[in-house]
């Protein structure tokens, strides 16, 4: 008996609710060239596209396609191309009629000039690959700006409100650490919101950042979605968050050789089921990451280049190119030409260790009085001090102050020589007046000293 009945519903299948996707089958009308599909009559339908469709069966079989959806007429072409090539034609469409977008096979079905459709709903595939695709869009411009011939601080900067365009945050920022202290070093605030990077600076690592590590035990980036849950067990941090007004917060990290060394971060930013802000946010800050580092690096590459290892301020090199960029100005300028006196019978007599230490004093001092960044080692026993856009009095009581100071403490008694210059564009002529006066001063030391510089010691 149950074999019968097993038997009797095989040979008898409801094709109309059995099969479980959308199905129809459709003949196509074509224009008086026979070459162009220019409408459909259905011929059948199941269960499953009525349902996708809207309408019963009844109200779609043997009807035009276009009396029921004017504007559908993007499919026909496929149609054709099946009818023509006797065989099935895949593609995919977004279905105006369903508000869908469909995956779908179609070919020759076995009545005359008919084809038959299988639609699948990949609504949620489409938007999947669509939210990468714009992710990596957005990825992929960003990383544009961080890479073009922007300034540095001007291309970190546009990146940031770049960003801000996409996940629309009250504020974006570059948290830099070393690991004992954190600072703001960029940010970007939306209108009426306060920035924080004059307030977020030196910070100590351990009671803002350090409570974030344990969000990157299972995760690649931080997401605190409601801060409250850090006011049990980490409230240094809470405290300092809702005092900015921040209810949510993103971070992604980014390291140089393995080392944390900041922080992308993203207070109160908005969800967008269009964008994945997680990935947009890890990707760039690896981008910013490495830029920061070189940056970084060429600063500190271009820093040695342009200063003396021994003292501390600058070099020969970087002297030439201030001489050059004030030649072409006219700003007021103050220069000094200073000289270590027996700075080789220092060396001969104490060791070169002394005389060292003989050419750091007399740096140390002159970049105390003019400022380290002003001070230039010449070569050898020699320095320059190049004060751009200062006054006549205040040179003048600068070196007063110099004077004093060396006349009641200079042990190893450099020799200097001065002239303020009123006109940068003349300070060739200035650093003539000054190296004359050195040498004035120099001469006179000598003497006093009793020393006769002839001799080789001196």
């Amino acid at each position: 008996m149950m074999a019968e009945t097993i038997q009797k519903n095989l040979s008898e299948p409801d094709f109309y609710k059995d099969i479980p996707v959308p199905f129809a089958v459709f003949r196509p009308v074509y224009d008086a060239s026979h070459r162009k599909v220019v409408n459909a009559i259905y011929l059948y339908v199941n269960q499953a596209y009525c349902q996708m469709a809207g309408y019963s069966r009844e109200e779609l079989n043997h009807h035009y396609f276009l009396d029921i959806y004017p504007e559908g007429d993007v499919w026909f072409a496929y149609c054709h191309e099946a009818l023509v090539r006797k065989e099935t034609v895949h593609s995919c469409f977004y279905s105006e009629e369903t508000k869908h977008w469909l995956d779908f096979t179609v070919g020759p079905a076995s009545a005359k000039d008919a084809v038959a459709f299988i639609f699948n709903n990949v609504d949620d595939s489409v938007r999947k690959t669509k939210r990468q695709k714009k992710t990596d869009n957005i990825i992929m411009r960003i990383t544009k700006i961080l890479n073009n011939d922007e300034e540095f601080e001007t291309s970190m900067n546009h990146a940031l409100e770049e960003l801000s365009r996409y996940i629309h945050p009250d504020r974006l920022y570059v948290l830099e650490t070393d690991g004992y202290t954190a600072s703001n070093t960029f940010e970007w605030c939306a209108r009426g919101v306060e920035p924080e990077i004059q307030t977020l600076q030196d910070l100590d690592y351990n009671d803002y950042l350090r409570g974030w590590e344990k969000y990157m035990t299972d995760s690649s980036s931080v997401v605190i979605e409601n801060i409250e849950n850090l006011k049990a067990d980490d409230f240094a941090d809470y405290e300092n968050l809702k005092r900015q007004g921040i209810r949510c917060i993103a971070a992604a990290p980014f390291y140089n050789s393995g080392k944390l060394i900041g922080y992308l971060g993203a207070d109160n930013y908005k969800e967008n089921e269009l964008i994945n802000t997680q990935a947009v946010l890890n990707s760039i800050s690896y981008f910013i990451g490495a830029k920061i580092v070189n940056h970084r690096l060429m600063e500190d590459l271009n820093r040695m280049s342009h200063m003396d290892i021994l003292t501390g301020v600058h070099n020969r090199n970087a002297m030439i190119e201030e001489i050059n960029a004030l030649g072409s100005k006219n700003v007021a300028t103050g220069i000094i030409y200073a000289d270590v006196n027996n700075l080789k019978h220092i060396n001969d007599t104490k060791g070169h260790e002394a005389g060292d230490q003989a050419l750091f004093c007399s740096a140390d001092k002159l970049a105390f009085h003019f400022g380290g960044g002003n001070v230039y080692r010449a070569g050898g026993d020699e320095f320059v001090v190049i004060m751009p856009e200062v006054g006549e009095e205040d040179f003048e009581a600068r070196l007063g102050k110099l004077n004093t100071e060396l006349q009641e403490s200079n042990p190893y008694r450099f020799s200097f020589g001065a002239c303020w210059c009123p006109n940068s564009n003349r300070i060739e002529e200035a650093l003539r007046v000054a190296d004359r006066e050195m040498y004035e001063a120099k001469k006179r030391f000598y003497q006093k000293e009793g020393v006769d510089r002839r001799r080789k010691n001196y």
